[in-house]
Order: structure tokens, then sequence, then C-alpha cells
């Protein structure tokens, strides 16, 4: 059973564990803005969805990511800018593929 629960942690605007009955992964936003995730978190689409929704709900003004999430950035709204993807809350979305 997956579940993800907010956690404080220092360094961290807000932060998250993910428990899947195997391991913990903790992701979050840090106090720079940039969204991370342990490197070994084999549900990485989950914890950026957990995070970008974070983001969109709290009116962060600025986030920061690197490619590192084994999912297409541009579909949550993030633009390529050197080498990290930015947005904002009002430009951050959580794409689905249901067709509609």
């Amino acid at each position: 059973m997956l579940s993800v629960l907010s956690r404080k942690k220092d360094g961290f605007r807000f932060y998250f564990v993910l428990s899947d009955g195997k391991g913990e992964y903790g992701g979050g936003l840090s106090e720079e803005g940039a969204l991370v995730c342990d490197p070994c978190c084999p549900q990485k689409e989950l914890m950026l969805r957990t995070l970008v929704n974070k983001c969109m709900n709290d009116f962060v003004p600025r986030v920061a990511a690197r490619d590192e999430w084994g999912a297409d950035l541009a579909r949550f709204g993030f633009e390529k800018a050197g080498d990290v993807y930015v947005s904002s809350w009002d430009k951050l979305r959580l794409p689905h593929d249901c067709g509609h």
C-alpha cells in the first residue's frame, strides 16, 4: 500500500514521505525553492504530483526542478530555464491521461 504523508524537516518549506511497504522515500520543496526527491524513490511521479499540488495550493511564487523525475516536466507546467525547469503556482498543472 502506498502512502504520502507530510512531515517537518529542516531546510524544507514542506516535506513528504512516501511509503510503499518496502521503504520510505522523502521529497519536498527546499528553502531555496527547488523540488527534490530521494533518488531511490520508486514512485517519483507520485511524489512530483504531491509536491506540485502542494505548490499550487500554497501559492508558491517560484519553484524549480531538475530533470530527474522520470516525467516530462513541461506537462506539469514547467519551462526550461538553463539547466533547471521553473514555474509558479498559477502555471503549474496536474496532467491526466484519461482523454478528457
